[in-house]
């Protein structure tokens, strides 16, 4: 039960954007169809899953920040339950949080900020957190710009859910090598 202490943050900061909305509703209108929420969440993913692919290619910092989080994660056997679980989990409590509670409060760029300080990496995997600042603006402009959570929260659970396969897929491979 201890090794899922890493997954309360997410939750906890789910919570109190869940609270936070009831309290004070979502501020931001509909703008566009379920057509353009859709079209808005598949640009979403294939722009940050795109760039996460060209840096994960080229640059040993974000390597090595995969590296950490599929350490991070080992402790875990990654079934396909647990796979959609934790990406629904960690994409829902997160938009909530910043871009539900916190954007209203403090703009896109301020809320994406708080969104790169509190996924943490050491100095040498400094990249990571620029990815997911990079993200968090992405997904604060996807909300102002359609007025729903929609789009950020489908796109958050495609890269997440996309990062928990990857890793599951390697645990695999790992068991039936000899």
């Amino acid at each position: 039960m201890r090794r899922y202490i890493i997954f309360l943050p997410s939750l906890g900061l789910g919570l109190l954007g869940a609270i936070w909305l009831l309290f004070r509703p979502f501020p931001y209108e509909p703008q566009t169809s379920w057509l353009g929420l859709l079209l808005t969440a598949v640009g979403l993913v294939v722009v940050l899953l795109g760039a996460a692919w060209i840096l994960e290619k080229t640059l040993a910092s974000f390597r090595y920040a995969s590296s950490l989080l599929e350490r991070a994660l080992s402790n875990f056997r990654i079934t396909l339950p647990f796979a959609f679980a934790l990406a629904a989990l960690s994409s829902v409590a997160e938009e909530l949080f910043f871009r539900g509670a916190l954007m209203p409060l403090i703009g896109v760029w301020g809320q994406a900020l708080v969104f790169g300080l509190l996924h943490p990496m050491p100095r040498r995997a400094w990249i990571y957190m620029v990815f997911t600042f990079a993200a968090g603006v992405c997904f604060g402009y996807a909300t102002l710009l359609t007025g729903s959570l929609i789009p950020a929260i489908a796109a958050h659970f495609v890269i997440n859910l996309q990062g928990f396969l990857e890793l599951r897929n390697k645990q695999r491979q790992k068991t039936i090598q000899p």
